[in-house]
Order: structure tokens, then C-alpha cells, then sequence
């Protein structure tokens, strides 16, 4: 198969070693500036399109400038697409003979859209999802080709999901490069109906700020879906000195008890557990403006019951 690679990310470039330790062909490699928490940016899909013989192009737009010529001109196959930053035009996508394949973060129709992932967590899924699908000019709507799942455990945090990601994705691209290449390839349409998708947005780190008058299950989640590679979920001492929470559990007090949310309650094997507006949580990692480690400020949050985090 000839193949182009049109995206960024570090699934991508694994996708390509793999596509070409596979037999196939990469005719064109092209990327956009990547994202702070990436492991792989331009540089890495240049070595690749060096590797392969690929012509790249770094900084691309792909409605316009040069490379729709070029991605005409390469008769590539299909193109597979990781995480480009623009929606593709209708008369872009038929260039590829099997137009392009996009893997995407969820199990579509679910979590169309952005930040799929986090929004999975949040919500309370017993899953995650992968979807290998052929794009359309609409948003994440195109027939699906292949689907994971990696079931959601009570802990399971962003991280993990990633660490899935790396795994899955890359294999799921090279696997659908196969199924064309060998007539085997069986596109499942998405439902239609409006009410089968669900539309997910960008979040920013301003939106993990923690609200402890929540139940103890809901910021535990906020917590999960928002440790790294992100920023992390992010309260303050007394209103005065940010605390990032990377890690929690949810914690069951003695008895009955009575307290404001945020209260620090006690603490546990040094972990300050802390009151919520139904239950409490047990802060497991945890970094504080103004100290050098987690160990520090855990004892600085403990280091008065009077404390609240805020």
C-alpha cells in the first residue's frame, strides 16, 4: 500500500515505523507543530519521512498551499490521520483511493469531537474506546473500521489511558492499513440518529480546578482526568499557596462526621484526607507552591486540623 501519514503525535510515527516493518509504502509525511505533552514532534516526522522516502512537509495546511498538489500527485492509497488540528475538506479526502483513516480517542459515536478521554472519566464509563473510522467533512462521523475497549477500574487515571493509547493506536492503524491492502476491510456506518453521538469539547486547564463542596466521587474523577501528562487537578492552602492533586483515593472516615468542604480531617500514613461535600478523599500525591517535595506538602497541609483547602 502507498501510503500518506497526515497528523501528529507520537502514534502516528509509531505507525509508520510499523506500516514500513509491514511492507508498506510511505509516499508522504506531513505534520503540524505539536502540543506540549506529545512525545514526538516534527523532528521525529522528519527522521520517519527520511526513512522511509517519504516526501514532508512540516507546518502543512492540508486544504490549501502545497500539499493537496503533492498528496494528489504521491496516488497514495489511503492517508491515516492522528490528531490534526483543522477539519479535512470533502474534495481533500477523496485524493487517497480509500480516502483517509483517522483513529480517534473514543468509542465513537460517543465522545465526538475533543478531549474524549477525560470527558470518559468524567463521566463515570465502565470504558474507554478507540475507533478506527474513515473520515468525512463532518466531525468524527465517518463508517468505523475497527473498535477497542479498555475497561475503566475505579483508579484508572488519564495517564493510563495514554499508556492504552501508545499501545492500541498505532497497531489499530497499521492493521487497517492491512485489511485495505488485502480486500478485507468491512466499514460499519454510525448511527444517524441525533441522539446516538455525543459532542465533546476542549477543556483547559482552568476547568480541573477542584470544587470540594462536590461529592468525593466527582472530584475524584476530576482528579483522574486531569493528572499527567496534563497540568493536573489544582486547589490552594487557605486561598493563598496552590496544591495540585496528581493522585487520590476515595477515604471512609471512623464514624459520623461533620465538617466544611475542604476541611483537612486527619491524616492517613501521611496522606491528609480531606472533607468533600459528601465523603472524603485522600490526597496520595500532592504538590504545594513553596516546597521542594509531595512529602513537604503533605506535612504543610497537615500541619494545622484548623487547615482548608479551598
Amino acid at each position: 500500500m502507498r501510503i500518506a501519514l497526515i497528523g501528529r503525535t507520537e502514534v502516528l510515527v509509531a505507525a509508520g515505523e510499523l506500516l514500513l516493518q509491514r511492507g508498506h509504502t510511505l509516499v508522504l509525511v506531513a505534520t503540524r507543530k505539536e502540543e506540549s505533552y506529545y512525545r514526538a514532534g516534527q523532528e521525529e516526522f522528519r527522521r520517519l519521512a527520511e526513512r522511509g522516502g517519504a516526501r514532508f512537509f512540516a507546518d502543512a495546511k492540508v486544504n490549501s498551499g502545497e500539499l493537496p498538489a503533492a498528496l494528489a500527485e504521491a496516488e497514495c492509497d489511503v492517508a491515516l490521520s492522528v490528531n490534526w488540528p483543522a477539519t479535512v475538506k470533502a474534495e481533500i479526502l477523496t485524493l487517497p483511493r480509500h480516502g483517509f483513516l483517522n483513529v480517534h480517542f473514543s468509542d465513537l459515536p460517543r465522545y465526538r469531537g475533543n478531549a474524549g478521554p477525560s470527558w470518559c472519566i468524567l463521566a463515570g464509563d465502565s470504558h474507554a474506546g478507540m475507533t478506527l473510522h474513515r473520515m468525512e467533512p463532518t466531525l468524527d462521523t465517518g463508517p468505523s473500521l475497527l473498535q477497542d475497549r479498555l475497561p475503566l477500574g475505579p483508579d484508572t487515571d488519564i495517564g493510563d489511558l495514554f499508556d492504552w493509547w501508545r499501545a492500541r493506536a498505532p497497531v489499530m492503524l497499521a492493521d487497517g492499513a492491512d485489511l485495505l491492502a488485502q480486500g478485507r476491510a468491512v466499514f460499519t456506518p454510525q448511527p444517524t440518529a441525533p441522539e446516538a453521538g455525543l459532542r465533546s469539547y476542549p477543556r483547559r486547564p482552568s476547568d480541573a480546578r477542584i470544587d470540594w463542596t462536590q461529592p468525593a466521587e466527582t472530584v475524584h474523577r476530576l482528579i483522574r482526568a486531569s493528572t499527567h501528562p496534563f497540568p493536573g487537578a489544582f486547589t490552594t492552602l487557605e486561598g493563598e499557596r496552590r496544591v495540585v492533586v496528581w493522585r487520590a483515593f476515595q477515604a471512609r472516615h471512623s464514624g459520623p462526621f461533620l465538617a466544611m468542604p475542604g476541611q483537612v480531617l486527619y491524616g492517613e500514613d501521611g496522606d491528609p484526607v480531606i472533607a468533600c461535600g459528601n465523603g472524603c478523599l485522600r490526597l496520595a500525591d500532592v504538590s504545594l507552591e513553596g516546597t521542594e517535595d509531595g512529602v513537604a506538602a503533605k506535612r504543610d497541609i497537615l500541619r494545622s486540623l484548623r487547615h482548608r483547602l479551598v
